[in-house]
């Protein structure tokens, strides 16, 4: 916490004075009325360099692949590439490919960019010029000998003017050489045509990491402090009402609580002008919001922005949750169901939501976890993938993406992150403890 509080004044500058000139907006919510010019909506570099996709998949040829999760370090290069090649390039026009043809493509050098969800795909449509791409964009592409190609949901496109690119092979000689766990696809392993990938055997997870309840033992001098960045004032001028299992601090029109069982609750009624914005604009409100009061900004995985609100009075809710790892942390099958909402109406936060917690410094990072085989995950839970006996290729054949994640029992006030599982199912997600093969998070039906 101490080190979050501490780096919340350089992120508020990031986030504030390094504007691009690259804009960008999603889908406003359904007014009727056209909302923002898209000229006048704009995200800031230290917000659009947050944006990682959600894993990579890192083809080494002859069939070996494995998954990454930290893209940290590795994105910005690709990120570069997608600028240079694609986003700077106004005279686009699409070709394309033979979904077959993609999947042979996965047998050479390559590295694959999952975004793992639909307000990503619009968020990156926007802001590297390919809005004018068929369908959700699914995954993107980069080897040295195609160029870049983007899979979306209605297929798998390429610039028809395009050309190769250089430095790719290098990187992925040397990440070969570091022992990475192997992964094999759909079609590799069941023989349907879909680039997702599961790995091979049983996975690893590197545990021992505790994350715990922030609030209830959180010192006055770090409690005042977190008081004073939401509420914008000093603490001789909030009025300070004591309850049995939280303590209400106001002033004004503004309000905040924090709760013994790790919750914080932030209002903002106070009159203001009334404006419109986007979704795009939205993400930028919450993202500086969060850098000047909880100076938390840095190991955020952003779930999904939806428009909320009727008539005149629109805006949208941004949530998001935690990362370890490169891995999204989900909180324990409740309520909420994630770590962080913000309520944006008016260029403003007017509510935040926060399940208040921290991983504990020192802690973790030296232990091994096995997980269940992918197979055993199918095999426990026949309400969901059938039997072996049944055949399981009806249904895998709805299978849109796997990934490893972190699960925080939230209701317990210090306690270490279980591994799990997260498939993606038609329009469903299941959430499955890694150990025990329990759906934890989800819908059964």
């Amino acid at each position: 916490m101490k080190e979050r509080l501490k780096s919340g004044a350089i992120a508020v500058l990031l986030v504030i004075t390094v504007l691009l000139a690259r804009q960008i907006w999603i889908s406003p919510p359904p007014t009727g009325k056209k909302l923002i010019k898209a000229s006048e909506v704009t995200l800031s570099e230290s917000v659009t360099g947050r944006l990682l996709p959600f894993s990579a998949v890192v083809n080494f040829g002859g069939g070996k692949h494995t998954k990454l999760y930290q893209l940290k370090n590795l994105w910005p290069f690709y990120r570069n590439l997608l600028k240079q090649n694609i986003a700077d390039k106004d005279d686009k026009q699409w070709a394309r490919m033979d979904y077959k043809e993609y999947l042979k493509l996965h047998d050479e050098p390559s590295v694959v960019f999952d975004l793992g969800n639909d307000t990503y795909s619009d968020l990156f449509k926007k802001i590297y010029n390919i809005d004018d791409l068929k369908g959700k964009l699914l995954r993107i592409y980069f080897s040295e000998a195609d160029g870049i190609l983007f899979e979306t949901d209605r297929g798998v496109y390429r610039t028809e003017k395009w050309t190769p690119l250089s430095a790719i092979n290098q990187y992925i000689r040397t990440l070969e050489k570091e022992h990475y766990p192997a992964y094999t696809s759909l079609w590799e392993r069941y023989g349907i045509a879909r680039a997702v990938y599961l790995p091979e055997g049983t996975p690893h997870f590197e545990g021992g990491m505790v994350y715990r309840n922030e609030i209830k033992d959180m010192k006055g001098p770090y409690r005042t402090d977190l008081v004073q960045r939401l509420l914008s004032t000093s603490i001789d001028d909030i009025h300070v009402i004591r309850e049995e299992d939280s303590v209400l601090y106001v002033y004004g029109k503004r309000n905040v609580r924090l709760s013994d069982n790790g919750m914080l609750d932030y209002h903002n009624n106070s009159d203001t002008t009334q404006t419109v914005t986007d979704a795009a604009g939205a993400l930028q409100v919450a993202y500086e919001f969060l850098a000047k009061t909880t100076g938390n900004i840095d190991d955020l995985y952003m779930q999904r922005i939806e428009p909320i609100g009727s008539g005149k009075r629109t805006g949208f809710r941004v949530i998001m949750d935690f990362t370890e790892k490169g891995m999204t942390v989900f909180p324990l099958k409740g309520k909420p169901a994630d770590f962080i909402e913000l309520e944006i109406y008016n260029n403003r936060v007017e509510r935040l939501r926060s399940i208040y917690r921290n991983k504990v410094e020192g802690l973790g990072g030296d232990v091994t976890q096995e997980g269940l085989p992918f197979e055993e995950i199918m095999k426990r839970n026949p309400a969901i993938f059938g039997t072996a006996e049944e055949g399981y290729d009806k249904t895998l054949k709805n299978l849109n993406n796997f990934f490893m994640c972190y699960i925080d029992d939230t209701q317990s006030d210090e306690k270490p992150l279980r591994y799990g599982y997260v498939i993606d199912m038609g329009d469903e997600r299941y959430i499955f403890d890694g150990e025990s093969g329990v759906l934890v998070g989800g819908d059964e039906k």
